[in-house]
This record gives structure tokens, C-alpha cells and sequence, in this order.
């Protein structure tokens, strides 16, 4: 979990920053909405690679209990 808390740090310091700095409300929002989409695309990545999100397909069953009909 120290990841996931030190790119939340990261990203309230980017939001200081952005706000400091003087840039509109409108486009902080936008950054920071990618900054935390980024965040979460690294945090599954990260849990993939370490093997802690495995995931295993699920078999699929094929039963057909009639052939499909064509549209006439």
C-alpha cells in the first residue's frame, strides 16, 4: 500500500502546486483527473506484476440444445 499513499502525496501536490501556480479550477480538475486515472492504471499494473491480481479465465460451457435458425 505504500505506492498507492505515495502517488496519492504526489497528487495533492500536484494539486497545490496547480492552484499556486494560478491555473483555472476547470483545468485542475482536468488535470488532476488524469493524473488520478494514470494512478490507478500504475496501481493495477503494479499488483499484476507482482502476481497479486492474477486472473484466471473462466471456462465457458457450450451446451447447444438447438442449432440456431437463420433469419428467413
Amino acid at each position: 500500500m505504500a505506492a498507492a499513499e505515495t502517488l496519492t502525496d504526489r497528487i495533492d501536490a500536484l494539486a497545490d502546486a496547480l492552484r499556486a501556480a494560478g491555473v483555472a479550477p476547470d483545468r485542475v480538475a482536468t488535470i488532476l483527473a488524469s493524473a488520478a486515472t494514470a494512478t490507478m492504471h500504475a496501481l493495477v499494473l503494479d499488483a499484476v506484476l507482482d502476481g497479486n491480481a492474477t486472473a484466471e479465465p473462466k471456462p465457458v460451457e457450450a451446451s447447444v440444445a438447438e442449432p440456431l435458425k437463420r433469419a428467413a
